[in-house]
């Protein structure tokens, strides 16, 4: 059976692979930071964390079906994950975090985060974190 699940796994492995190391010019134009953030209307703000949460979901889901059935260890540790992330998006609305991320990113340090960690950092933040302060920290000298 762990033969059968190899090509599926080496398949998402090379395809992450490329989906997250594109060329600079595709970089460039494709950057979702803080400052492209700011170049959104309403609208476009609510489409795009629909749709980091509907990715968050289905990625989740994706993950536990393949580890499930071969890789009880891993999947358990998803469970886990899971669980503290429904901990922390807990009450939080789309357009709570439309909000949060508005305010975030009138900060000039924070413009060159990506939006996904932006929407990481807020869900702890509301959620009063004690770690999350680091974690920004970490964040903003990554992409100064």
């Amino acid at each position: 059976m762990r033969r059968k699940l190899l090509p599926g796994l080496a398949l998402v492995c090379v395809l992450s692979v490329f989906a997250l190391a594109p060329d600079d010019r595709v970089r460039a134009e494709n950057t979702r930071d803080g400052a492209y953030w700011n170049r959104l209307d309403d609208t476009e703000r609510t489409d795009l964390v629909i749709g980091i949460m509907e990715g968050l979901n289905l990625s989740e889901s994706i993950l536990h079906i393949i580890l499930r059935n071969e890789y009880s260890m891993c999947s358990d540790i998803l469970t886990s994950i899971a669980r503290q992330t429904d901990v922390y998006f807990e009450g939080m609305t789309v357009g709570r975090i439309v909000e949060r991320l508005n305010a975030f990113y009138t900060e000039a340090q924070n413009r060159g985060i990506p939006i996904s960690w932006g929407v990481w950092v807020v869900v702890r933040q509301d959620k009063r974190d004690r770690t999350v302060g680091k974690f920004l920290q970490e964040l903003r000298a990554l992409y100064h």
